[in-house]
Formats: C-alpha cells, sequence, structure tokens
C-alpha cells in the first residue's frame, strides 16, 4: 500500500470562513535552463513544416514541475510556463469533473454509443466509458459532454474553477480546441494540486473518478496520473502532457507544452518529458 506525506498550503477565505487552496506564488519557481539541452538533443527527431525547412527554428517547449512537499517549482523557462494556450485536450479534465457533477455522466461505467460515424482514429469508432473516451482523447464524446452541460453552466464551473483565464466563448462544442480560452504551465499546476487535493468546486466523488480516469501508468516505483493534449488548430500547433507523479513519500506536478509542426512528434511529449523527471530524480 502506499502512503503520501502530502505538505498542503491552506488558507482561510474571508467570504467563506472555510479553508480554499492556495496556488503557487511566483517566488516559489526557479528557472533551470540545463534543461533546454534536453529539447535540443530531440531537435533532430522533429518533423519540420515546409516554412521551417527553409528556415529552421529551434524547438520551443517548457516543461514545469512543482516539488509538492518543498512547495517548489522548477521550469526551464518561466516566461513560456506563464504563457496561455489552447489547453486542446487537456480539457477533458475539467470537462470530466463538470459532467459527472452534474449527472450528465453517472460514473465511470456509463457506456456511450458510438455515432456510427467514421473516423480517422479506430479507437474512437466504437462503444466508450468516460475511462476510455478520457485514455483515448475521444473527442466526439466531449463534444457531447459540452453540448448537454450548455454554455451558462460551463462558464459559471470554469469560472469557479480559476481554470486559465476562464473565457469559454467561441463554438460550446470546441471552444477549448479554437476559441478564447488559454492555460499555462503554471496554471494547469495550479488547477492539478487542488485536483489531487480534492479542492476543486466539485464533488470529491466527482474528482477521484477523473483520478481514476487519468491513470496512465503504474509500476513499483511510482503512479503517474496525467493528460496529452494536441492543440492542432493554434499556429503553431502546441502538444500537452499534464499531469503528476505519486511517489511513496511525496508528489511532482508536470506540465509540458511545445510547438508540434507535425504528427510524427506527439511522442516527445513525454519522452522530454519523462527525460527531464529521470534527470531530477524524481522517476528512475
Amino acid at each position: 500500500m502506499r502512503w503520501f506525506v502530502i505538505s498542503a498550503v491552506l488558507v482561510i477565505s474571508p467570504f467563506f470562513g472555510s479553508p480554499t487552496f492556495a496556488s503557487t506564488t511566483a517566488k516559489a519557481w526557479q528557472e533551470t535552463r540545463s534543461w533546454d539541452a534536453i529539447f535540443t538533443q530531440y531537435q533532430t527527431q522533429v518533423q519540420p513544416t515546409k516554412l521551417q525547412q527553409i528556415q529552421p527554428q529551434k524547438t520551443q517547449g517548457v516543461v514545469a514541475l512543482w516539488n509538492e512537499n518543498k512547495q517548489q517549482g522548477f521550469t526551464n523557462s518561466i516566461k513560456r510556463a506563464n504563457q496561455g494556450f489552447l489547453p486542446a485536450s487537456t480539457f477533458k479534465i475539467p470537462n470530466s469533473l463538470i459532467a459527472l457533477d452534474l449527472g450528465i455522466v453517472k460514473d465511470e461505467h456509463q457506456v456511450f454509443k458510438w455515432d456510427g460515424q467514421t473516423r480517422d482514429i479506430d479507437n474512437w469508432n466504437r462503444d466508450q466509458t468516460l475511462i476510455t473516451a478520457m485514455k483515448y482523447s475521444v473527442v466526439p464524446v466531449y463534444q457531447e459532454f459540452a453540448r448537454q452541460i450548455g454554455e451558462a453552466r460551463m462558464s459559471k464551473m470554469i469560472a469557479s474553477f480559476d481554470y486559465g483565464n476562464e473565457d469559454t466563448s467561441g463554438n460550446l462544442d470546441s471552444f477549448w480546441l479554437d476559441g478564447a480560452i488559454r492555460i499555462s504551465a503554471i496554471e494547469q499546476i495550479n488547477f492539478l494540486r487542488k485536483l489531487y487535493h480534492n479542492k476543486i468546486h466539485a464533488s470529491e466523488r466527482s474528482q477521484r473518478i477523473v483520478k481514476q480516469a487519468m491513470l496512465t501508468e503504474v509500476n513499483g516505483d511510482y503512479i503517474i496520473r496525467a493528460k496529452t493534449g494536441y492543440a492542432v488548430r493554434a499556429e503553431p500547433s502546441i502538444g500537452w502532457w499534464v499531469g503528476w507523479v505519486e511517489l511513496d513519500d511525496n508528489v511532482w506536478f508536470f506540465a509540458m507544452n511545445m510547438d508540434i509542426p507535425a504528427v510524427d512528434n506527439l511522442p516527445l511529449r513525454q519522452i522530454i518529458t519523462k527525460e527531464i523527471l529521470k534527470l531530477e530524480h524524481v522517476i528512475p
């Protein structure tokens, strides 16, 4: 059995008179430029766009790590770590929370029938549960969740989550892919920390189910709960990997985003993040 010693930061809200969760502060973050070498190491593996073939550019990306026990953050670029981007499929985390809390999704076992429309991704062309829809990042399922949630409730709950810039304008069923909402790597970590500690303005049950759906990797050394994202409609396209690493005595939160000029580069989201986690001795 894994036991976790967590150093939570609580403040008293003058409005509600009850404990609320404190976000990370700017002073808690340190810049570690040596990580740039890992991005450079994989530069040759990046498939360039036609423009980049004419004008080669350095791969742009950031990894942000937060040590929960020490309440300390590290990143290779504080500027980019604070820059907002479309969340793309990392938005499936708050979308799931809202759908569960409103009863649109009953539980992790409910089956959502395939609409019969064949799409390019094979795993989308079948019935789904919340677990599989999260695992395979099934956009049509989450678009239906959003339509059932509705504009007013979506906007209200995203604001209550303090999620990024909280701007849900755009098409209700695609604003996280091509709308005005933006979130930074550090804001992703602030949101994930609240989720881990059950401090989101949603039921503890909803948060527990979403964390179950985020399960990505389990072994004898650590557990990873995470979600990928690919903002293909952005220019340049942006890849995400956000989540946390559970250890026996600590939790490390991470958020990475990088320019992704081609689909072939998508595995670099996890590869680069894990290389940095190994460099910092978070995982073996």
